[in-house]
């Protein structure tokens, strides 16, 4: 195959060994075009004795409409250094490193594509490789690419739970631990900032260590923190922004408020009834009209008749 065809398939390091066309589409069968994967990553010293041949199936952006799998001939080099750790090493490329499955160019195209606006669910579909790849590779993306928030006035900390809990392993220890399931988000709430960044967890620690990476300067133009009553928030704000008022946010009073409202309403139909409510009890017909703001008034069509409370359940304890 001519190398034109190798500048067409545009993978640094690889090169084209032929095309050929089978039922589901079209097969290109590349080899290692790149003299440093015969280095040993562990010590450096370039190998000419191989040990073995290996075929890889790595994924790779679409061409055209017909799909095109790739299969990467790769060579597997033994390391006769007497104080090497390794003894053996299979080739590898910037754009596909060891035991990567996918294309650098692939990664980068589907972590750009969330970032334009397209979900994660759509970007697995499009790109055909699995969720934790496309969001890996949005997270590495907007990694990159984030530039440092500007000033902000009013800062709005709360935390958002995450889906379910999934195992890593620690690259040093080799021991299986469960992520994290909670992120911090912090936002601008008085300017156009919108999601400043997040954090994993919802501790004092990740709250501390993400606001004192943006430095002294940016945390003195704090002036207002709001956020969920949460103690861990409060003691990070405390000590990270000493001169910023702290105040609840908005949500999280009217949700304890109307929690309190909840509770006096069990205990009250408990102790006038002696068990739960009922669909016949006023007060418990009622349960949702005591939750309305007073901006948000029932509607005509939505009003009921209510029979008055009895003499035993006043409606001052509601």
């Amino acid at each position: 195959m001519d190398d034109s065809t190798t500048i067409l398939f545009g993978v640094p390091g690889l090169r084209v060994r032929e095309v050929v066309r089978v039922p589901a589409g079209r097969t290109v069968h590349v080899v290692t075009d790149d003299p440093d994967a015969a280095a040993c990553p562990a010590c450096g010293v370039f190998s000419t004795v191989i040990r073995q041949r290996r075929t890889t199936r790595p994924r790779d952006l679409a061409y055209g409409p017909e799909p095109l799998a790739v299969r990467w001939h790769k060579r597997q080099f033994s390391c006769r250094e007497s104080g090497c750790p390794r003894q053996a090493f299979t080739e590898s490329i910037d754009q596909l490193p060891p035991g990567a499955r996918v294309t650098g160019r692939l990664r980068r195209a589907a972590g750009a594509s969330v970032a334009a606006g397209c979900s994660v669910a759509a970007a697995v579909r499009a790109q055909k490789v699995s969720w934790p790849i496309v969001h890996a590779a949005f997270v590495a993306h907007a990694e990159a690419g984030q530039a440092p928030p500007g000033p902000v006035r009013v800062l709005g900390i709360d935390e958002t739970r995450r889906g379910r809990p999934t195992w890593v392993q620690d690259p040093v220890s080799g021991k299986w631990q469960m992520s994290e399931r909670f992120e911090t988000n912090f936002v601008d709430l008085a300017g156009d900032g919108g999601l400043l960044g997040q954090t994993a967890g919802r501790t004092k620690t990740a709250v501390v260590g993400w606001l004192d990476g943006l430095g002294q300067d940016w945390k003195d133009g704090v002036q207002i923190v709001a956020m969920d009553p949460c103690a861990a928030y409060r003691r990070a704000v405390t000590d990270a922004l000493p001169n910023a008022r702290i105040v609840a946010d908005h949500f999280h009073v009217v949700r304890l408020g109307n929690q309190m409202v909840t509770d006096v309403r069990q205990r009250v139909i408990r102790e006038t009834q002696g068990r739960r409510g009922r669909a016949t009890d006023p007060i418990w017909a009622s349960r949702r009209r005591l939750l309305r703001g007073r901006e948000r008034p029932l509607t005509p069509q939505l009003h009921h008749h209510v029979e008055p409370a009895s003499t035993t359940t006043p409606a001052s304890n509601c």
